[in-house]
């Protein structure tokens, strides 16, 4: 099963003309795919080509009976809440609901401790993660909650072993480098649609990711409570129309 086809026949909205490049930039979606989806289509008599037998830059429009095909989709899509909150936050960016919640992520260096780290998260929770940034201000890395955990739970255990073995005088405190703990960050832009952020978040398994600019430059970030915050409004306003 694939979505192409829907994706597709809902860019034709408002009776517009559209190619296959067009809807591809519109929808993020490969020039192939789209391509597939408008042969699809047009054998279903559901949108036909303004100009018959062009061989490129080809324009689509829909048919009456993709009309009414269009009428009914976007029926089926509307029927349910939450159904609904999905169909409009597919067409909403990144830049629509990031800076909702933090306004300011937490950055930091390498160089910098464990217990500077921590201190920095809890001391403002709604972020669960810190950006390390080189000396030009670009993101080289980031440190989430369970990278946090990790540490702790690796300095706890040798802190453990080290009791058992030496006297008190002797402990020593325990190095901790952000560098060693830092992984590959997982970004978007603005300029992204924010299903794809979402999506992003479901196969890495992360709450957050860092908003950068062209240069890799951190702008901000993306907290996954601001995603519900976003989908909440939409549903309020679905309730009071």
């Amino acid at each position: 099963m694939s979505d192409r086809r829907l994706v597709t026949l809902r860019c034709f909205t408002h009776g517009r003309y559209l190619g296959a490049t067009g809807i591809a930039q519109e929808t993020a979606r490969s020039i192939q795919n789209v391509g597939t989806a408008l042969k699809e289509l047009e054998e279903k008599g559901i949108v036909s080509q303004m100009e018959p037998g062009r061989r490129t830059w080809k324009k689509y429009s829909l048919t009456p009976v993709g009309k009414s095909v269009l009428e009914m989709v976007e029926r089926e899509l509307s029927a349910g809440m939450f159904e609904r909150m999905a169909d409009e936050l597919s067409f909403r960016y990144v830049r629509d609901a990031y800076r909702t919640i933090v306004t300011k992520p937490i950055t930091i260096s390498k160089n910098m401790g464990l217990h500077e780290v921590v201190d920095r998260v809890l001391a403002d929770p709604r972020t669960r993660s810190a950006y390390v940034l080189d000396e030009k201000g670009r993101l080289v890395g980031m440190i989430g909650l369970s990278q946090m955990l990790h540490a702790v739970h690796g300095s706890l255990a040798l802190f453990e072993k080290g009791r058992q073995q030496a006297p008190v005088s002797k402990r020593v405190r325990l190095p901790f480098s952000v560098e060693e703990y830092m992984v590959k960050p997982v970004t978007v832009c603005e300029d992204d649609r924010l299903l794809g952020a979402l999506d992003k978040m479901m196969k890495h398994g992360l709450e957050d990711l860092p908003v950068v600019d062209e240069d890799n430059s951190l702008v901000g970030e993306l907290n996954g409570f601001e995603i519900l915050l976003l989908g909440s409004e939409v549903i309020r306003r679905q309730r009071r129309s």
